[in-house]
């Protein structure tokens, strides 16, 4: 089968073309012929050698792991998912594998793609709504529903963030998104009810206070302690060493720093498929690329300017019968 993986660590340049033979699915997996997947700052992250340490890659890696497709192949515990149905997931185990014709996908992180979503879509979905999704729930304990809160989005019309911004519109929540001025628009269409321009010196001053950061860029949550009322809640997905140290450390601080750390489940992404059937979710995708270009793909991630999510369209390729 075609893939793209990397036999060294490095930058998008050690992304190359190559052949794999085609893998078969245990008895809790599918084989998903992929349709497409999306770009995350862990894909080029861990291509670096900078989480080597925590995710050791057994290398050449078939980078990726939000995928969408068409189920080929279905282990004996998999019934439920014959070939033909068409299926997203993020790939839930350290071996990613989604930028390739061919991937296997666990069941306890597989669903099937709602009727009229695009594979586009149901690529872009999984990594970055389910960080958005039990960041704000689960980490920073946002109800679903009638909410009150005031909450501000940090990186609002990035891939986690614009996700963000929409699923704490829908609880009810008065969210504030963070953006640069090329995106005040489109966030305020996501349902922020106020946007700021990142860039001015004095972007953050005359807000009233917030109970709950969710911050997409920076894992610093020094910005907005002076906004965040007390008893309130910072959390991040960008984990870094001070944000570690402060949630062990400081567990009784006023303002608690707390990381977001991604547990894929199927059950998660159901919830995001129905919010999204419902018309409370929508996917913003920057940039679609075909998989012969992936390293352009991770470039422009990379620089960090991307709206919404980068989609790469496996399925240009040319199949192969290895």
């Amino acid at each position: 089968m075609k893939t793209a993986l990397y036999r060294r660590y490095g930058g998008p340049e050690v992304l190359e073309l190559g052949e794999l033979p085609r893998p078969a699915p245990s008895t809790d997996e599918v084989l998903v012929k992929v349709e497409a997947t999306s770009i995350n700052p862990i894909d080029w992250k861990r291509g670096s050698g900078k989480l080597r340490l925590l995710m050791p890659a057994f290398l050449p890696l078939v980078p990726g792991y939000d995928v969408s497709g068409t189920v080929v192949e279905a282990g004996g515990r998999a019934s439920e998912f014959p070939p033909g149905t068409k299926v997203h997931a993020r790939i839930s185990d350290s071996r990613g594998g989604a930028s390739a014709e061919f991937a296997l996908v666990s069941l306890d992180v597989l669903t099937r793609m709602p009727d009229g979503m695009s594979f586009a879509d149901a690529a872009a979905l999984p990594l970055a709504g389910m960080t958005a999704l039990q960041g704000l729930r689960d980490t920073l304990g946002l109800p679903l529903k009638n909410a009150t809160q005031r909450v501000l989005v940090v990186g609002a019309s990035g891939g986690v963030g614009h996700f963000a911004v929409q699923l704490a519109a829908s609880t009810g929540a008065h969210v504030i998104g963070v953006c640069s001025a090329r995106n005040v628009e489109l966030v305020r269409s996501l349902g922020a009810k106020e946007v700021v321009d990142y860039a001015k010196a004095d972007a953050l001053t005359g807000l009233a206070p917030v109970d709950l950061v969710f911050d997409c860029v920076s894992g610093d949550a020094s910005p907005y302690l002076p906004l965040i009322k007390a008893g309130g809640r910072y959390a991040s997905p960008v984990i870094t060493p001070g944000l570690l140290a402060r949630q062990v450390l400081n567990p009784l601080a006023k303002v608690k720093e707390l990381m977001v750390m991604l547990k894929p489940t199927a059950a998660d992404l159901g919830v995001l498929d129905r919010l999204w059937k419902s018309g409370q979710l929508k996917v913003v995708i920057d940039s679609t690329f075909p998989l012969t270009r992936i390293a352009e793909a991770w470039a422009k991630s990379i620089g960090g300017r991307a709206v919404g999510k980068i989609v790469v369209e496996v399925a240009q390729s040319q199949p192969s019968s290895t």
